[in-house]
């Protein structure tokens, strides 16, 4: 792990600003319980959102732009540092990032009239900006390698800005196409980080030895999420069945060549396997004919959001200069994830218990995230143990 050197005077004040993982990881999933817990009170009866804001547009919204897009934000920003050499922001260039993303977060919220237009200028801000910054490390070195970040959030943006119009017009089709796009833009992502890191971090925990990739089952990895985007923007349900098939089958393909065999003894790589395999699960669930929320909440809720816990639960030990062994409790929430996962899919498939089902889900991810708060808040608002910057 690449450190790059700073005399202690340099470095912020505030440790929860000395690179991009530490805000980010901490308040996205400070929000996720919030939003969750909120989305969880109007399943149940009792609406605490202003009454001019569509609340299945929001719950959808803010769980992919709102939560997702912060930590792969905060993980890239703290990632481009050890690729390229170049620091990472930090300190008031930080701040005024996560400003960005914090104030539509909370704008939604407040009871206070705020114009829903001023709200959206303000968010489609936070993807590009970021992208700059990933960009500019990227470039200096000439690191053409990780630019495929740059078009990825580009689309992200557009995605957002879709869902935006959507909801704007009343035309919810447009709603749809942003945020499904958007998840299956966000699975891309995984899936190029994951094909980088989950074979590594398995062979450096393990006896396992890593195999060469295979060019031509990597590029079709990506080729056919990307026809899964544009046949989800042509609203095509034959196409998008068929793609979904063949990107499923074709990741389902790569991750077994990652050891995933030789993880179950290891939280912190059982954790990022199986996270990772519920979004080959998800889109074959849309390749079978299952509604299309029911497979893209398997990928949402798993090949995302417990992608997310789990590559927290290490990044967070590792740079912040401790040992990759995490607290007690953690597996367990690792656990919960998973079994998240599977009570949001019988939730799709079986309505006279969808409510409790859906309830159950949002109690398991609340206690999950609950618990990462809990444990590496600290973690993230102190210094590094090894007296090291970042």
């Amino acid at each position: 792990m690449l450190n790059i050197d700073e005399p202690t005077h340099l470095q912020p004040q505030i440790a929860l600003f000395r690179l991009g993982f530490r805000p980010f990881f901490l308040f996205a999933s400070l929000f996720s319980v919030l939003a969750l817990g909120i989305w969880g009170g109007f399943l149940s009866g009792m609406s605490l959102l202003p009454v001019s804001l569509n609340p299945l547009w929001w719950h959808g919204h803010e769980m992919i732009f709102g939560f997702v897009c912060a930590v792969v934000a905060g993980f890239l920003l703290t990632a481009v540092q050890n690729w390229t050499g170049q620091p990472g922001i930090k300190g008031p260039m930080l701040i005024g990032l996560f400003g960005v993303w914090l104030l539509p977060r909370l704008l939604f919220l407040v009871p206070v009239a705020v114009p829903f237009k001023l709200i959206m200028f303000i968010d489609l801000l936070f993807l590009p900006l970021t992208a700059v910054l990933i960009a500019r490390s990227v470039i200096r070195v000439r690191q053409w390698r990780n630019f495929v970040f740059i078009p990825i959030f580009t689309l992200l943006t557009l995605m957002n800005a879709l869902s935006y119009y959507g909801v704007l017009t009343n035309q919810f089709d447009w709603v749809n196409i942003g945020l499904y796009g958007a998840v299956i833009l966000m699975s891309t992502i995984v899936a190029l980080l994951g094909g980088r890191v989950i074979p590594f971090f398995t062979e450096k925990a393990t006896q396992w030895q890593r195999q060469s990739s295979i060019p031509a089952l990597e590029w079709l990895s990506f080729i056919s999420l990307a026809a899964l985007v544009v046949s989800i923007v042509l609203q095509n349900d034959l196409l998008i069945r068929i793609t979904a098939g063949i990107s499923s089958l074709v990741l389902l393909l790569r991750w077994h060549r990652w050891g995933w065999h030789a993880s179950w003894r290891v939280p912190l790589l059982w954790s990022l396997h199986l996270s990772y395999v519920c979004i080959p699960l998800g889109l074959a669930l849309i390749s079978f004919g299952f509604p299309l929320s029911v497979g893209m909440h398997s990928i949402t809720v798993g090949g995302l959001g417990g992608m997310v816990l789990a590559m927290m639960a290490r990044v967070s030990l590792g740079h912040t200069g401790r040992t990759l062994q995490p607290p007690s409790l953690m597996p367990y929430c690792f656990a919960l994830m998973l079994l998240a996962v599977l009570l949001r899919v019988l939730a799709g498939i079986l309505p006279l218990w969808s409510s409790l089902l859906l309830l159950s889900t949002i109690i398991c991810w609340l206690v999950a995230f609950g618990c990462f708060c809990l444990y590496y808040g600290p973690m993230l608002c102190q210094a590094r143990i090894d007296g090291r910057p970042g």
